[in-house]
């Protein structure tokens, strides 16, 4: 991996009847796609505290329950954008009253949804919610300047 990725995280809520809770960026890399909700980790921030910070920001619901799925390197092609280590949990229960950050929005969606951005795409996959061709998900995610591969 290459040196000093910014270091993120972000958290699938999945709800009893299978649907996923997404947000809409309004900023970075990914603004106007429909993704997890997550962000980057402060300085002398738990990765599992951001999360849960990020949860909350964007769209108002609380865990306690976290459970560490993946991590990806996430980077701009050619590699001189954005470089990012995305730690991807999922959420137990939630708690709170659901309210997109100012400038956001969110929405409960199935992850079949044929629109979602290719790299909500890879994260429902590494969740087991769907299986797509991974190929074809290479190919969608170099078409859009993004190179997103699990290490571990």
């Amino acid at each position: 991996m290459a040196e000093d990725p910014a270091v993120s995280a972000i958290v699938a809520c999945v709800d009893p009847s299978g649907q996923v809770l997404v947000v809409k960026q309004h900023r970075g890399p990914f603004a106007g796609a429909w993704i997890l909700p997550g962000g980057n980790v402060e300085r002398g921030e738990r990765v599992e505290d951001a999360a849960r910070r990020e949860l909350l920001e964007e769209t108002g619901y609380r865990t306690t329950d976290l459970r560490l799925v993946a991590r990806y390197e996430v980077r701009s092609l050619p590699p001189d954008g954005f470089h990012f280590l995305v730690h991807m949990f999922r959420a137990g229960d939630l708690a709170g009253e659901p309210r997109a950050e100012a400038g956001g929005a969110m929405r409960w969606q199935d992850p079949r949804a044929s629109d979602a951005h290719p790299s909500l795409v890879t994260a429902l996959a590494d969740l087991g919610l769907i299986d797509p061709d991974r190929a074809a998900l290479f190919h969608r995610l170099s078409q859009i300047g993004v190179e997103m591969r699990r290490v571990s």
